[in-house]
């Protein structure tokens, strides 16, 4: 219900967009760049991840555990 206009599962990372909070991973805020659905099963997009950080504004920190 949160994403209407996207496919169940391929929600993209901007929930902001959804008056959602993001949050991402310390590890992947240390990536040069990200890739990710874009409300489909059938794309996907890469984006820089200092783009991401300046449009979406995620909470970063430590939600992984690497075995």
């Amino acid at each position: 219900d949160c994403f209407p206009d996207c496919a169940p599962g391929a929600m993209p990372p901007f929930g902001n967009l959804y008056d959602l909070p993001v949050y991402v991973d310390r590890a992947l805020a240390e990536q040069e760049a990200m890739v990710f659905r874009i409300g489909t099963h059938q794309h996907s997009m890469k984006v820089a991840y200092s783009d991401f950080a300046r449009l979406a504004k995620p909470t970063v920190g430590e939600f992984a555990y690497l075995a």
